[in-house]
């Protein structure tokens, strides 16, 4: 099984992707983190950990996030996971909105981890 993950500062931005996804594709495991604890702007490493913990028992998880250091608290949340589980959560640069959209529409699909990740390369925002 693979999942979506969306991190994002705002809980607004993210509730929004899944919403939208979930009206494209349906079947597809899709969870997100936004904002703080508190309600406020930010990346929350706490909820990342906790909702990153739970989503690899069950498989691949595929993270996109919204800004680098959203980006970073979910590496570092990845991290943080037991070795095993760490190798299930696939880190993608590709843009939140549209790499969600592709992503979750993929997943829903049935395509294996490798096939998402390679649609999602059209959507990496920091290409080298």
């Amino acid at each position: 099984m693979v999942s979506l993950l969306l991190v994002s500062h705002s809980e607004k931005i993210v509730e929004g992707t899944r919403d939208i996804a979930l009206q494209m594709a349906g079947e597809a495991e899709i969870a997100i983190v936004g904002g703080t604890k508190d309600g406020s702007l930010g990346a929350d490493f706490d909820s990342t950990f906790e909702k990153l913990q739970e989503l690899v028992q069950k498989g691949d998880v595929i993270v996109l996030a919204d800004l680098g250091s959203a980006r970073m608290t979910c590496q570092m949340a990845a991290e943080a996971l037991d070795a095993e589980l760490y190798k299930r959560v696939y880190l993608c640069d590709a843009a939140l909105v549209e790499g969600g959209l592709v992503a979750a529409v993929a997943i829903a699909g049935g395509q294996n981890t490798a096939s998402v990740l390679e649609q999602l390369q059209e959507f990496i925002i920091n290409k080298d």
